[in-house]
């Protein structure tokens, strides 16, 4: 099976966010990330998640924005 750059981004995308929301749900508020998914830290840090058409970044960003 061969698997686009584009899926690889949108799977570690899908995991990203399903482990801050379990972290959280569990009570665990202050975490240390490690991606080496270049472009979707840079996406996340620089803020372009705010605009993205990717529902799952939108929901990412929301998530960090949270107090």
């Amino acid at each position: 099976m061969k698997v686009g750059k584009d899926s690889i981004f949108k799977i570690e995308a899908r995991t990203l966010l399903e482990s801050l929301l379990i972290s959280w749900r569990k009570g665990y508020w202050h975490l240390e990330v490690k991606c080496d998914n270049t472009l979707l830290v840079e996406l996340i840090l620089a803020g372009g998640a705010t605009n993205s058409h990717f529902t799952k970044m939108r929901l990412i960003h929301h998530l960090l924005s949270r107090n």
